[in-house]
């Protein structure tokens, strides 16, 4: 079994290098399951939003093991998420967006949350695919139950 310090080493310096995407996804999902028996495992939360930056377009998977790794952290992980999100957001920390806003129906936050999403429009480092993930994410927050 890896320690905290060789999964975080082994995702910075991942490199997709043509491998499939089932492939990759695998990858993580063994890097996950390592990492998931460390009592430090926090440590890797911002080495894992640093990749997904890094690799905005790679598939992580329908959300994948990254997603599912971050999302067990529960409140630990948004200020990570909203700093992510800050740097440079991707379709998956914008879809990770999407879910928080979902699950916090206490007005105040969830008013927050979505303007949050309305801002990244404006984001500097916001390319095409990631800007039509937000305008449905925020379609959807804006009108809800519409289909």
């Amino acid at each position: 079994m890896m320690t905290t310090d060789e999964i975080i080493h082994a995702l910075s310096s991942f490199i997709p290098n043509g491998r499939s995407d089932d492939e990759n996804i695998s990858y993580f999902y063994d890097l996950m399951e390592d990492l998931k028996h460390h009592p430090d495992r926090e440590k890797a939360i911002e080495p894992i939003f640093r990749l997904i930056e890094k690799y905005p377009h790679l598939d992580y998977g329908s959300p994948g093991p990254l997603a599912h790794t971050l999302e067990g952290f529960h409140d630990i992980y948004h200020d990570y998420l909203f700093a992510s999100l800050d740097r440079k957001p991707t379709p998956l920390t914008v879809w990770m967006l999407n879910r928080l806003t979902n699950a916090d129906q206490r007005y105040l936050e969830h008013k927050a949350l979505t303007e949050k999403m309305h801002a990244l429009l404006k984001h500097p480092l916001l390319d095409e695919e990631t800007k039509g993930a937000i305008e449905d994410f925020v379609d959807f927050q804006d009108h809800p139950g519409e289909e």
